[in-house]
């Protein structure tokens, strides 16, 4: 099994973006239509989606939103919190390597790290899959986790509690594949669960040279939601490309 099958469960759902506020899911919409140029009627492919709030949070404000989960239990979440929204999203449940993403789309996102997982190989055909999905014009978003940044700070184990759970990740850097293998272990009252993670992390030339090389031309990279430029010190870059 992928790693990131068994990793996305319901504890981590719960202390990660299960529990970000509804004020910051709005923040990052803005952001969103703001550097994508949304406008009524736009169409857009929201990929990892997880539980969909950013899909729906979208299609609130009127724009044509697909989701793309892998997760059925967050997919499920996703479809069961779609009656606000002035304009249904809709969700597809599946694999991103081989569900068909269709054409035409004004913008994809790609938010929150939600990006690394497979061989690099497979990272650079979900891109192309991505380039192909645009329509002239369109644009693409990726937040993802500044490999330089990582190495500035790099630490072999992380200690905390979460919802009265201890969780220690143990850390290597494999510097030839520029991934980070972690050990999660949690000390759950029930026992000992042990999640293994293996995330290709990426610098922002790295990515930008990646998609400049499939047909994308890179638009603006920022450090924050208020469009902070990129430093050394970004943890969380935010790319924006598009496609002439």
């Amino acid at each position: 099994m992928d790693w990131f099958k068994d990793l996305y469960d319901d504890f981590r759902m719960r202390t990660g973006f299960g529990s970000i506020p509804e004020e910051q899911t709005k923040r990052e919409v803005d952001f969103i239509c703001d550097v994508l140029g949304l406008c009524e009627g736009s169409k857009v492919l929201d990929l990892f989606c997880g539980t969909g709030r950013h899909s729906i949070e979208l299609a609130k404000r009127g724009y044509i939103t697909v989701g793309i989960e892998y997760n059925p239990d967050y997919f499920r979440i996703a479809r069961e919190s779609t009656p606000k929204a002035l304009v249904e999203p809709s969700f597809i449940q599946g694999d991103v390597r081989h569900v068909n993403f269709g054409k035409d789309f004004d913008a994809v996102i790609v938010m929150y790290q939600s990006f690394g997982y497979f061989e690099d190989s497979e990272d650079k055909s979900i891109l192309q899959k991505i380039y192909l999905s645009l329509k002239p014009g369109g644009r693409f978003l990726i937040e993802i986790l500044n490999r330089d940044y990582i190495l500035r700070n790099f630490s072999s184990r992380d200690e905390k509690e979460l919802m009265g759970i201890k969780v220690i990740e143990n850390r290597d850097f494999d510097v030839l594949k520029s991934c980070v293998n972690s050990k999660l272990t949690r000390y759950e009252k029930d026992g000992i669960v042990v999640k293994n993670m293996s995330w290709r992390l990426y610098s922002a030339h790295e990515m930008k040279n990646i998609l400049e090389d499939i047909g994308l031309k890179f638009v603006a990279g920022y450090s924050s939601l208020n469009k902070e430029p990129l430093t050394l010190d970004t943890r969380l870059m935010r790319l924006i490309f598009k496609k002439d």
